[in-house]
């Protein structure tokens, strides 16, 4: 039975999980970021304010020490997580929005793609640009970084997939996934694939040493609108998609199909992530809610020969909890030390 319980005040973005799987961390229209506990449900500690306008992307370090934001206001702000405040000024190159970050493995980077075209290497160590990737010809809604840190994939707008060599900041090979806009991608865990998903409500696979595509999901068969978010489980058994058809589904990477009944919002979801250890999902949207929905248990159903397996009542992918703080809530602040998962946002067309 699903409860509808409401935390930001406006349209949830981005959200990313802490690698504990225990706290989840969101960034909203509203421009705050919260932590949340995840298995409570509750606020952990204060918001972070700081941006002058949207957030529109949120990732977390992988020694979650720190967060990472991008915002309409065209910066992006580094905070520490335990004092919440800014490890540096705002850092400022981009022109416009910043639609999507990512930290690469040793923490030592961050990525960023944005409204103007333009990719952005940062070091996070001294918040100078280290690299500024030009070749893109219209809004970069999705960075993310190899497993190995080596390479960089950025997707666009303008169709097309260009991954990058992260040291020297050359193209090496670019995808083109026409004739709609690439509104997310990932790498898988093993670093051999690429995932995108795209304005034809597909998700598609591709080699990630030549961009040759493997694979074209069978999202055509399940999502009715606009694919804003998509995430990989840790174990690069699955895929989730967030829909602007107000659904959330997930699907199994070896054999592209769906997992599962679609979990149903009450508007559009703009954001997924799948907790680290892969038992729980969260997912936020249009309605200003953030949903936690236990999937462990569906997985496990999953993984059985298909003459086996039996039709699942949607019952039984039952919502784990929302999230329903109000922005004045006082709650004591507590931390963990672990890693991440992470998404990028939402409302990224015009």
């Amino acid at each position: 039975m699903q409860h509808t319980m409401k935390g930001h005040t406006d349209s949830v973005n981005g959200v990313a999980f802490f690698h504990d799987s225990y706290q989840v961390v969101t960034g909203s229209w509203d421009r705050t970021l919260r932590i949340w506990d995840a298995q409570k449900g509750t606020l952990v500690g204060k918001s972070f304010e700081g941006h002058k306008g949207s957030i529109c992307s949120v990732v977390i370090s992988p020694d979650d020490t720190r967060i990472a934001s991008g915002g309409e206001d065209t910066t992006v702000i580094i905070w520490d997580v335990e004092s919440r405040q800014k490890v540096f000024d705002p850092l400022v190159k981009h022109q416009d929005n910043v639609w999507s970050l990512c930290f690469s493995p040793d923490g030592k980077k961050l990525a960023s793609g944005s409204e103007d075209e333009m990719v952005v290497i940062w070091d996070t160590e001294t918040g100078a640009v280290f690299a500024t990737l030009l070749g893109h010809r219209d809004r970069v809604l999705s960075v993310a970084f190899s497993p190995d840190g080596l390479k960089l994939a950025t997707g666009s707008s303008d169709t097309t997939i260009i991954v990058w060599q992260v040291d020297n900041a050359k193209r090496l090979f670019q995808i083109n996934a026409r004739p709609y806009s690439v509104g997310s991608v990932v790498w898988s865990p093993d670093g051999q694939q690429l995932v995108s998903a795209s304005g034809d409500k597909t998700i598609k696979f591709w080699d990630g040493s030549n961009g040759n595509q493997i694979q074209t999901g069978p999202c055509t068969d399940g999502h009715t609108g606009w694919i804003d978010s998509l995430a990989i489980s840790s174990d690069g058994t699955f895929v989730a998609t967030a829909s602007e058809d107000k659904t959330v589904r997930l699907w199994s990477t070896k054999t592209h199909q769906q997992i599962e009944h679609a979990l149903k919002h009450t508007d559009e979801v703009y954001c997924v992530a799948i907790s680290p250890n892969g038992t729980l999902l969260a997912s936020g949207g249009r309605h200003r809610e953030v949903y936690l929905w236990s999937i462990g248990d569906a997985l496990k159903r999953y993984d059985v020969p298909v003459e086996q397996k039996e039709e699942l009542e949607l019952e039984q992918l039952e919502q784990l909890r929302l999230i329903d703080v109000s922005p004045q809530q006082d709650m004591l602040p507590t931390y963990t030390s672990e890693v991440i998962t992470f998404s990028q946002c939402s409302r990224k067309r015009t």
